[in-house]
């Protein structure tokens, strides 16, 4: 399978300390009518010492609970900003984004 990934929405903080959005994976198919997978993810970006870092939550409530009270038992995945960008600046994905992302 062969996917790309967009932003469809992103919100920054006031203070520009970090970067909330929604990220749609779908398939590439050779009809713009029908589209036999998506998938879609929210994520807090924030930058840090070493770089910048993604962070990836399957529903909002997920993102929200981790945000105000730092619950770190809210499933979620990793991804440095430079792994992020090569998915997201390349022609496309073999396979889903799921599988480029360790979920903790």
């Amino acid at each position: 399978m062969i996917t790309h990934i967009k932003e469809v929405h992103t919100e920054q903080y006031s203070n520009g300390s970090r970067t909330l959005g929604v990220l749609l994976n779908y398939e590439v198919t050779n009809s713009i009518d029908h589209i036999d997978f998506k998938e879609s993810f929210v994520y807090m970006f924030r930058e840090t010492e070493e770089g910048g870092m993604y962070v990836f939550f399957n529903t909002m409530f997920d993102m929200w609970s981790f945000m105000l009270y730092s619950e770190d038992k809210m499933k979620r995945a990793y991804m440095s900003e430079a792994d992020y960008d090569k998915l997201f600046d390349a022609p496309h994905i073999d396979g889903k984004f799921t599988d480029k992302l360790v979920w903790v």
